[in-house]
């Protein structure tokens, strides 16, 4: 067994030899040559185990296990070919001819592959060679041994010498199906160690016999026909096209019929049937047979049990899972303390090798199951802590290393874990859309943040709305010091008052559009000196974007240099200076008026202040209605189209990714529709956000003093309004006769805030943009048979959530004891299907306790931990392997769990 489980390779069941029974075109002078021509191919092509074939016997398997036994001592081979040689498994292989003949006049080709076990190797002597008989129609039986082919060539003609003769008789010996069907029946032992595989081939196959399968159709209904007989008898089918390898795993018909109408479901095996050296290894089209199973009978036999997934038809290597932890190394002091007990893995100093499928590690309680996947989950910084508090940081990580040294997002789930998912709908939604955003390669993730950027522009809205406010309150009061002024000023009607007060508005008019361009201006000054202190030219430009840059930079140094000249404002300056040489002469001149008028000082600077301030406060004015107009503009700018268009494209990118999954859920449920019932995973944009409404609201407006004594009431009167029926109210007054409640302090509150028709207006952009909040409001609910979690029972909702996060991603997955709280039945039924469908393409580790996640799961590797003596000991091994049965056995509906992998499909 390899150190990681079972793992996929080269196996060629049917080469002949050189001295094989029927069409022998092989050139070599003698075996040993033959034998040394066809282990160097072997080994070239990296075949790892070969079905010695021949016809009605095992004589020349025997001779290559002789010349194998040898091998040390051969010269033709350097050691670590003799090494390879004694490494590659060998079976004997026996070639039938059966009845009947297809539609080509061919007897039908069937093989019995053997255990090669030394000890059942010699009873196949008298237990199956010497227990069929010829189906000839003389009368007279001959054995299917030597003696009984050479009998029965002498029948055939009695001139023939013995070696003639059992030629002779190979050619025209034949097989009944009932024949070999019933010594399998009947000898039990014969039974467990024969594999009968049957060719499908249209010259020499089951499928070439559409007229006798007619025939017996007719004459025995729809369930009878000889063909039906053979594919029942058989467990394996040897061919190596497409359309029978989907036909016998059920993938291009439904299981239940290839169940009912050839025994069970089949794998499709196949191999080169060499009958000369040039085709040694060589199979049609490179379709090479891969196994992921011990080169070991038993290793064999799992294919029965795992058509679908032990198996490939392929040129290439199927391939693993892309991200995999390979190898935990853990070295930890004899010494180390966990509380006030020796640390279970004190004094461990060994690797953990790991399948790249599926490892399941068992054992009873204390074994340090737990221990080990929290120490990996501590080595990635995704354990609590809590487990390991009472053993030092250092001891927690130095002691653990992985091989490779970095693996890509390994996910850890500890027992809690699937728990709280099942409860906490929140978490589950973010638990699953992270997966779906690593199979997007951050494609959703990117949507919903494009998405969310949008919702900054419902806050610059609100920020228009509030402006817009204040500006109009700003007009308003400017208004009123206008006419105030004004008014103030219509009293002195006198020339001497009015000339100067005219200059005065004239030169300030002036003054203030100076200031204002002066502002402008300086505004981009400023920017163009802040490009050119925060830039530096490139010394040695290493491309044309590069001297681009340069040449653009000192055009923006030349300019900013140009009006940095100290020389160059001192015009304007003097305007300016001049103009405020004249406010002051003609203010003065004022003054003088109005002292002549006899006015008291204070009035008169009243006057003198509204003389000057007329134009400054036109000004403000004209800004304000300025500004007005373009808050104006910014809000007919304002639209959902862009962010709605965004929410749409997210709907549309995460039901694409839904559907991958939701379809791998409804063909897992379609496999087994009475055991199974369907999940799925929807979309949808949570609409229940009256809470984030109100506080955002409150908090916009800062109104939590005003509503402090009231705010319980009023957040309970605003709640019964339905969100979606303020949006469609037009008016505030409307609104405010849905609320009710008059008499209450509450309402009085409320009508004070939203008789201000800006306050309702916001209160409707903030419901606008928290019913479009994508990254806070997506949920994913999970269906089980069409009805939400929250009506399932818990061990319902757990294994519902262990189904959706194993079914996301092609990380390495490690879940603790996942059978805790889980749905028995659909453990068994649903769960184990998902894991043999998901460890194609990412790697899982488990403990486990439950023998259907080991056997029915087929776990590629089992690890074994026991604690002796406060000290745990480790073993690797697989389903096959035979000397561990008994610990497959011992866990929760082991018994079982075997009863069911054999009845899966019907074997």
């Amino acid at each position: 067994m390899s150190s990681h489980g079972s793992e996929w390779k080269k196996w060629d069941l049917h080469v002949h030899t050189k001295d094989t029974n029927k069409n022998d075109q092989f050139k070599s002078q003698d075996f040993d040559t033959f034998c040394s021509i066809f282990f160097k191919k072997a080994i070239e092509n990296n075949i790892s185990a070969i079905g010695i074939t021949d016809y009605f016997c095992i004589e020349n398997y025997k001779k290559v296990k002789k010349y194998v036994a040898v091998i040390d001592a051969n010269k033709d081979f350097t050691n670590d070919e003799k090494k390879s040689i004694k490494n590659i498994f060998l079976l004997p292989n026996v070639e039938l001819r059966m009845l009947p003949t297809t539609d080509k006049k061919r007897l039908i080709n069937i093989h019995c592959i053997f255990n090669p076990d030394e000890d059942y190797i010699v009873s196949l002597d008298n237990g199956f060679f010497s227990s069929i008989e010829h189906a000839g129609g003389s009368g007279l039986k001959f054995k299917m041994n030597r003696q009984g082919m050479i009998d029965l060539g002498k029948n055939l003609d009695d001139s023939l010498k013995d070696e003639e003769a059992y030629k002779k008789g190979i050619e025209n010996f034949v097989v009944e199906p009932a024949t070999l069907q019933k010594l399998l029946d009947e000898n039990k032992k014969l039974r467990e160690n024969t594999i009968v595989i049957v060719s499908n081939s249209n010259n020499d196959g089951a499928s070439g016999i559409q007229k006798h399968y007619d025939m017996f159709e007719n004459e025995f209904g729809s369930l009878g026909g000889v063909r039906k007989t053979i594919y029942t008898l058989s467990e394996l089918i040897f061919s190596s096209n497409k359309k029978d390898i989907d036909y016998f795993l059920g993938n291009s018909t439904s299981k239940e019929e290839v169940i009912k109408n050839r025994g069970s479901l089949k794998a499709c095996i196949h191999g080169c049937d060499a009958h000369n050296e040039d085709k040694l290894f060589i199979p049609t089209e490179n379709r090479y047979c891969w196994i992921k199973a011990d080169t070991s009978f038993e290793g064999l036999k799992q294919i029965i049990y795992e058509p679908e997934y032990r198996v490939k038809i392929q040129e290439l290597k199927p391939q693993s899972s892309l991200h995999k932890l390979e190898e935990i190394k853990l070295s930890f002091d004899e010494n180390v303390q966990w509380g006030n007990d020796i640390f279970c893995f004190a004094g461990f100093d060994k690797s953990i090798t790991l399948s790249p499928y599926l490892t399941c590690i068992i054992g009873g309680r204390g074994s340090g199951k737990s221990t080990l996947l929290n120490l990996v989950a501590e080595k990635i910084d995704k354990e609590s802590n809590s487990f390991f508090k009472d053993l030092t940081e250092k001891d927690r990580k130095s002691s653990v290393d992985f091989i490779p040294e970095i693996v890509e997002n390994i996910e850890f789930l500890a027992q809690n874990t699937i728990e709280k998912f099942a409860t906490d709908n929140k978490a589950f939604t973010e638990a699953i859309f992270q997966r779906l955003d690593r199979n997007s390669s951050g494609v959703l993730n990117n949507s919903v943040k494009e998405a969310t950027k949008e919702l900054l522009k419902f806050d610059d809205y609100i920020e228009l709305l509030k402006n817009r406010k204040s500006l109009h309150d700003q007009l308003r009061k400017e208004k009123e010091a206008l006419k105030r002024d004004e008014n103030l000023i219509k009293a002195f009607q006198d020339t001497e008052y009015i000339e100067p007060r005219n200059k005065l508005q004239i030169v300030q008019q002036q003054i203030n559009e100076l200031n204002k361009s002066k502002e402008t201006y300086k505004e981009l000054f400023l920017s163009v000196k802040n490009l050119v202190d925060t830039n530096i030219l490139i010394t040695t430009p290493k491309n044309n974007y590069e001297e681009y840059f340069n040449d653009l930079y000192k055009d923006i140094e030349k300019v900013y240099t140009k009006y940095s000249e100290p020389n160059k404002y001192d015009s304007i300056k003097k305007e300016i200076s001049g103009l405020e040489d004249q406010s002051k002469e003609y203010s003065q001149k004022i003054e003088v008026y109005l002292t002549k008028k006899g006015m008291s000082p204070e009035n008169i600077n009243d006057a003198k202040r509204a003389s000057t301030n007329i134009e400054n406060i036109k000004h403000k004015i004209k800004e304000l209605k300025f500004n007005l107009l373009n808050i104006k503009k910014e809000k007919n700018k304002f639209s959902t189209d862009i962010i709605d268009k965004k929410i749409s494209d997210f709907k549309e990118l995460i039901n694409t990714e839904l559907n991958i999954i939701n379809n791998m859920f409804k063909t897992i449920s379609d496999k087994n529709p009475s055991e199974i019932k369907s999940i799925k995973v929807m979309y949808t944009l949570n609409q229940d956000i009256f809470d984030k409404v109100f506080s955002s609201f409150i908090a916009t407006l800062e109104l939590d003093s005003e509503i402090s004594s009231s705010r319980k009431k009023i957040k309970e009167f605003l709640s019964s309004i339905p969100l979606e029926t303020v949006l469609s109210t037009t008016t505030k007054e409307k609104f405010l006769d849905m609320v009710g409640h008059k008499e209450t302090e509450a309402y009085r509150v409320i009508e004070k805030i939203f008789l201000d028709a800006t306050n309702f207006r916001i209160y409707k952009v903030i419901i606008e943009k928290y019913k479009r909040d994508l990254e806070n409001n997506k949920i994913l609910t999970v269906y089980y048979d069409e009805k939400t979690l929250d009506n399932s029972s818990f061990g319902q909702k757990c294994t519902a959530a262990i189904i959706v996060l194993l079914s996301l991603g092609n990380n390495p997955i490690i879940i603790d004891e996942p059978e805790a709280h889980l749905d028995s039945s659909l453990i068994a039924n649903y769960l184990v299907e998902l894991i043999k469908e998901q460890k194609q393409k990412r790697q899982i580790i488990f403990a486990t306790h439950n023998a259907n996640f080991v056997l029915n799961a087929d776990a590629e590797l089992i690890i074994k931990l026991e604690n002796t003596a406060g000290k745990t000991n480790i073993t690797h091994f697989t389903i096959e392997d035979l000397n561990h049965r008994e610990d497959l056995l011992k866990l929760e509906g082991g018994k079982e769990a075997f009863k069911k992998r054999e009845r899966k499909y019907n074997i």
